[in-house]
């Protein structure tokens, strides 16, 4: 009896070893495919994704994209461009390794990674999240060195079918993934427009109508040519976005020269100042005073097409 018992222990204890074995294995073997999985879980499910670029332990930059009921945004205040998110989208879903760093090459790699990388975490709608950096080009050009977090193997990494490497697609640079806009209306939704000019206040105006069908009121009080009006309209078809996003110690010591502002019947509201540009005759520094706060560089020839003075619009110019 007792060597039946002493036998069925050996038993156990030999299937309790062989279960242990087969999950340690089975756990090395995921450890090790998901140091090589840089490819996105299932990117429709993605919610986020965080760029931060340092050089060495220094934060350069830092931005994140997030989604909100199908749409994309940058740092949660503005819409992000639809095209560089696609874009990152698709190379999250088919970005595969192309080989391991070689040895020879090992220490090198990760020292660069180190000095000059971008740490990338996906977040997903269930909680889970992927995390890996993101360094710079292989001598051909063709991949990038990658190495997942909490990992100590590198791997070239590529997109079957792209020429180029990866590492562009991931740069945490507001102006590639931000939308510059400056305002979004169209001539039906106008509720009001205002102008102001700072240096010569008798050519400020206000166009306002209380309802879309009704005609527009030209402030002060005069009698407007609509047909000028309904021409100056034709200008908002949409989005109007500024060139380029500009520090906002640029305006320091500079004066506005003018104030545009929109109301909507859709309840949205757009303020801007305009300032000379510092050092080129051709621009205008725009300030946004509409939620969030951002200073843009514009041409002047797109600009002052909504600049003009109070007297186009008059019938019988003063």
């Amino acid at each position: 009896m007792n060597a039946r018992i002493g036998i069925l222990l050996l038993i156990g204890v030999a299937l309790l070893a062989i279960g242990g074995l087969y999950w340690v294995d089975q756990y090395m073997r995921h450890r090790e495919a998901e140091a090589r999985r840089f490819s996105a879980r299932d990117t429709a499910a993605i919610v986020r994704i965080d760029l931060v670029e340092k050089h060495g332990d220094t934060l350069y930059a830092q931005l994140y994209l997030v989604r909100r009921e199908g749409r994309w945004w940058v740092n949660d205040t503005l819409e992000a461009y639809a095209d560089p998110v696609q874009r990152l989208l698709k190379v999250l879903a088919g970005q595969t390794p192309r080989a391991p760093v070689a040895a020879t090459a090992l220490q090198n790699t990760l020292r660069f990674i180190k000095d000059h990388r971008i740490e990338v975490t996906i977040r997903y709608a269930d909680g889970k999240q992927d995390a890996f950096y993101v360094g710079g080009p292989t001598p051909d050009q063709r991949a990038s060195y990658m190495l997942k977090a909490g990992a100590d193997q590198p791997y070239e990494v590529f997109l079957p079918g792209l020429e180029g490497y990866l590492t562009p697609y991931y740069r945490p640079d507001l102006s590639t993934w931000q939308e510059n806009l400056v305002f979004q209306a169209v001539p039906a939704d106008l509720q009001q427009i205002s102008l102001t000019y700072f240096d010569d206040p008798a050519k400020s105006w206000t166009l306002r109508r209380p309802q879309p069908e009704a005609p527009w009121q030209l402030l002060p009080e005069s009698i407007p040519d609509s047909l000028r009006i309904a021409e100056y309209l034709l200008q908002y078809a949409g989005k109007f976005s500024a060139d380029e996003l500009t520090p906002p110690d640029s305006l320091t010591g500079l004066l506005p020269l003018y104030e545009l502002s929109l109301q909507t019947f859709s309840q949205q509201r757009f303020q801007v100042t305009i300032y000379p540009h510092r050092s080129s005759p051709l621009h205008y520094y725009l300030r946004i005073h509409h939620r969030p706060y951002f200073t843009y560089t514009i041409g002047r020839s797109r600009m002052d097409m909504y600049l003009v003075p109070r007297g186009y619009f008059l019938r019988f110019p003063a």
